[in-house]
């Protein structure tokens, strides 16, 4: 592989990574799948390249660096978030008498019960 045709897969490969998050930005995980699949085709090409390294590839490499520790932060905030929620709906469900029909004058203490899921099917 020449140093224009490394060039043109780290390009490539950058564009791959901007859609990746612009995927994570958008909360579209089910896209993500695809594109982690297209990601790994570059990885042989990368590790078994053994030309030279032109300032162009280098300014590439870091670009690529940085997209990657971003893409990195916000999968790991979108999982934070999911746990965050997670929790929450636990909470929520614990606390809650899980009657989320009942009839008023059955829920305890006259408060309106704050289940968010049936439970029952």
């Amino acid at each position: 592989m020449t140093t224009i045709e490394f060039e043109r897969k780290l390009i490539k490969f950058t564009q791959l990574l901007k859609k990746e998050k612009m995927y994570l930005i958008k909360g579209h995980a089910e896209k993500l799948e695809e594109l982690v699949a297209q990601k790994e085709e570059f990885v042989p090409l990368f590790s078994s390249y053994t030309g030279e390294i032109s300032e162009k590839s280098r300014t590439l490499i870091k670009q690529i660096q940085q997209q990657q520790e971003e893409n990195l932060l916000l999968t790991q905030q979108a999982i934070s978030y999911q746990e965050t929620l997670m929790d929450a709906v636990k909470s929520t469900m614990k606390q809650s008498n899980n009657q989320t029909y009942a009839k008023p004058t059955t829920a305890s203490n006259g408060q309106a019960p704050t289940t968010l899921v049936d439970t029952e099917f």
